[in-house]
């Protein structure tokens, strides 16, 4: 089963009861791994709380019997009401000590696990490859999971207030059995309908929600658009900002005005019925009066048994309150429980390749590729020998094919047929993690870190070892980045982002020669350049090209260019066109055939003379 029928099968909109058991056991377990001994006195200190009011009712009770009975003495002095006093002195500072542990294990709970559980979810989502998180419903699962990522700690919370709740309950009912045993029974049948009005009306909310996901999502798209300081520059200048507030505020109007709906439908049944609840409790008075009046019971007693009932009532309602808000809470934390129970779209390899000490050859023996959900082949029948240590440019048009050829070497997507090898051994069969630190690659929507200085910008090209600030100059130098980071104020420790102290902002061209410096710092054996240098002015490109094929020397290079004048000097040219090679060999051979290749670099050509 692939992982797009993996998440087809689940159904969105209801969790039945096993379903509810299972994400609660799973929210329980990852929350009781974050700290197991705070987890563990938060249950137990939840319990003993839930207790708290039955235990003062009964004390208190019996204090006014005796009070009672000591008024009606001669000589009648407080001192017969210090055992009882002295009783509720120590109950309180049981539960002072109760509640503190409660509160101080609630917390240290609290405040490790957002961050723990955020680890989880980015581990998770990192382990799960290109191939499955391209995938439109695995999106917005993930959404739908930043969305509900606070939910997972409130839920544990809930799940343990309902069990202590329970408890309560069970409690409170044994009591009422004792003195009233037809009245408990009623209490439950009348509170069951609550029950049922309550959980439809959130499942029907939550439905809507889930139906409505790509709307929200274009809400959210707005209103960070709206925030971005950035973004705001076009939204301003092209007078855009109206037309986005209008499309903001009628998603809104609808979503708000649909829950409410739904709420309104739903609530008046509810509240009918919890009326008819309330008509029980007074009628269990009534009974307890008549006993009051009967002298079959004391003051204390009916003190006690009128509680007794309220407790009663109040638990019962607490348990169904807290049972709909935990299958309301499951159907959001579901799409977490989903998330974390994904595979990736296939294994991982067995095979470990090894530090490679120079460029590997790499072989693309018949290869076909589709994007899956599609039956248009991006690649077809190619087939392109690399040799070792030489350095490949591969040119063509948009859509030719040439980033689906690097995304299928760096095994974000396994191919349709054939076989990509390295030093002769598939790609499939080698450990990801043995693959990736032989292999840098540079895309065209490369990463920038704004928030770290120059150094570590550079730094994150090669993480695993000590930062080396010789090799960070020379990585620097050869990406042409070293003359503008010397002119920062803070140079090298600059941070590159006006957002934070001191932080400046660099220009696009900035960015990308800290990207290429990155690449030169890692080093690797195996080099991909996919539109190294599409921001950057000609004569830093013509300079930063010159480097690449100096700099890694030894190293197994894959060029991706539309500009032709960069690849004149790659050992060999490869011209794609259609998912196929249709010319291959280097700059000079190409233009005595006078094709593709020779037509393009002309015509470019005239545009830089015109």
């Amino acid at each position: 089963m692939d992982t797009a029928e993996k998440v087809s099968r689940y159904e969105t909109d209801k969790v039945d009861l096993n379903e509810f058991v299972k994400i609660t056991k799973w929210a329980l377990a990852t929350i009781y791994r974050v700290h197991p001994v705070y987890f563990s006195l938060l249950i137990g200190t939840s319990i003993i709380r839930q207790w708290n009011d039955i235990v003062y009712t009964y004390i208190f009770a019996k204090a006014v019997d005796e009070l009672i009975k000591v008024a009606q003495m001669p000589g009648a002095s407080i001192t017969y009401l210090y055992p009882y006093i002295f009783i509720l002195l120590g109950y309180s500072l049981f539960q002072t000590l109760i509640n503190f542990l409660n509160a101080y294990s609630n917390m240290h709970i609290r405040t490790v696990s957002g961050y723990q559980v955020r680890k989880q979810q980015y581990k998770k989502i990192q382990s799960l490859g290109t191939q499955t998180l391209e995938i439109p419903e695995v999106n917005n699962t993930i959404n739908r999971t930043n969305e509900y990522l606070g939910s997972l700690l409130p839920y544990t919370q809930e799940s343990i207030s309902f069990l202590a709740s329970i408890v309560k309950m069970i409690t409170t009912i044994s009591i009422t059995l004792s003195f009233m045993p037809l009245f408990a029974p009623l209490i439950i049948a009348t509170s069951i309908p609550y029950l049922l009005f309550d959980k439809s009306v959130r499942k029907k909310i939550y439905k809507f929600d889930y139906d409505n996901t790509e709307t929200r999502r274009v809400g959210s798209n707005i209103i960070k658009d709206l925030t971005s300081s950035v973004r705001l520059h076009e939204i301003n200048i092209n007078n855009a900002f109206n037309y986005l507030d209008r499309k903001y505020s009628d998603i809104q109007d609808y979503l708000i005005g649909k829950r409410l709906e739904i709420f309104r439908r739903g609530r008046i049944g509810g509240h009918a019925f919890g009326f008819l609840n309330d008509l029980v409790i007074i009628g269990g008075y009534i009974q307890i009066f008549k006993q009051l009046i009967a002298k079959a019971i004391t003051v204390g007693d009916t003190v006690f048994w009128m509680r007794a009932l309220n407790i009663l009532q109040n638990s019962i309602t607490n348990v169904i309150k807290e049972f709909n808000d935990l299958f309301e809470l499951s159907l959001q934390l579901k799409e977490m429980y989903k998330l974390f129970g994904m595979e990736p779209a296939f294994e991982d390899g067995k095979t470990k390749l090894g530090v490679l000490s120079k460029g590997p050859s790499i072989d693309f023996n018949n290869i076909s590729f589709s994007y899956p959900g599609t039956n248009r082949q991006v690649i077809e029948n190619l087939t392109l020998n690399i040799k070792p240590g030489e350095k490949i440019a591969i040119v063509g048009q948009n859509g030719a094919g040439k980033t689906t050829l690097i995304k299928l070497l760096s095994r974000f997507y396994r191919v349709s047929n054939g076989q990509i090898l390295v030093n002769g051994v598939g790609i499939n069969e080698v450990e990801i993690d043995t693959l990736y630190q032989n292999m840098s690659v540079l895309f065209q929507d490369y990463n920038s870190y704004p928030f770290l200085s120059v150094k570590d910008n550079i730094y994150l090209g090669n993480p695993n070892g000590d930062l080396d600030m010789d090799k960070i100059r020379l990585a620097a130098q050869a990406a042409d980045a070293d003359n503008f980071i010397e002119r920062y104020t803070n140079k090298y420790d600059q941070v590159l982002s006006e957002k934070f102290k001191g932080g400046i902002r660099p220009s696009t061209g900035q960015w990308q020669k800290l990207a290429l410096a990155r690449f030169f710092y890692r080093n690797s054996p195996i080099v991909i350049f996919d539109e190294p240098t599409a921001s950057i002015d000609p004569v830093s490109e013509y300079n930063i090209f010159n480097k690449i094929y100096e700099f890694f020397k030894n190293k197994t290079v894959i060029i991706v260019s539309h500009r032709f004048s960069t690849v004149r000097n790659a050992d060999r040219i490869v011209v794609m066109e259609n998912g196929q090679i249709i010319e291959s060999g280097s700059h000079e051979t190409l233009m005595a055939q006078d094709g593709n290749y020779a037509n393009a670099f002309k015509l470019q050509a005239q545009g830089y003379t015109v």
